[in-house]
């Protein structure tokens, strides 16, 4: 019989439980807009090699960690087409391996130890943040856009360490449109 009670007891205790559990503290309202939609990156913009010239290790050494100069940089375009009407800027997130130390440089494949590269907007030299949306540029809908960017040679260490070698860091990107 005492368990009978013991065992009614627990299960009004666990539906007590239950229902404290469940008391409203505010409510959530996510919004947003589907286009028909978006831009098209051109064929010859899907695969970009970019070369670079033979640099001396020491070039880079004298710099800060993630910092670049205008002798290390090269530029490169992506071209988008066929934008629909209401989009009027385009992002850019760009994906890849990045430093351990220095997180806004993208390493990769590299035998040259302690280099690696940023990737900044044309226009601004302002370094886009991997794994982040950013860079933005405008864009006309209807009209081939060529959105304008620089990838820089840079050391990832605070240290003069730069080590010689080939450099192999590959990087995917992905658009957004608003």
């Amino acid at each position: 019989m005492n368990m009978k009670k013991l065992s009614a007891a627990v299960v009004v205790m666990l539906g007590l439980g239950v229902s404290a559990a469940q008391a409203d503290d505010g409510s959530l309202n996510f919004t947003g807009e589907v286009s028909a939609s978006s831009c098209s990156v051109a064929a010859s913009s899907t695969v970009v090699p970019v070369t670079f010239d033979s640099y001396a290790a020491s070039s880079l050494n004298n710099m800060a960690a993630g910092g670049t100069s205008a002798g290390l940089q090269r530029p490169f375009s992506i071209t988008l087409a066929g934008c629909p009407e209401g989009l009027s800027v385009a992002k850019i997130k760009l994906d890849g391996k990045t430093s351990g130390i220095t997180p806004n440089v993208f390493v990769g494949n590299s035998t040259a130890r302690y280099v690696g590269i940023v990737i900044s907007d044309a226009a601004t030299n302002t370094v886009i943040t991997p794994k982040e949306f950013g860079g933005a540029q405008e864009i006309v809908p209807g009209a081939t856009n060529t959105l304008n960017y620089l990838v820089g040679l840079t050391k990832t260490t605070t240290e003069s360490a730069a080590v010689a070698g080939t450099i192999d860091v590959p990087v995917t990107f992905t658009m957004s449109y608003e």
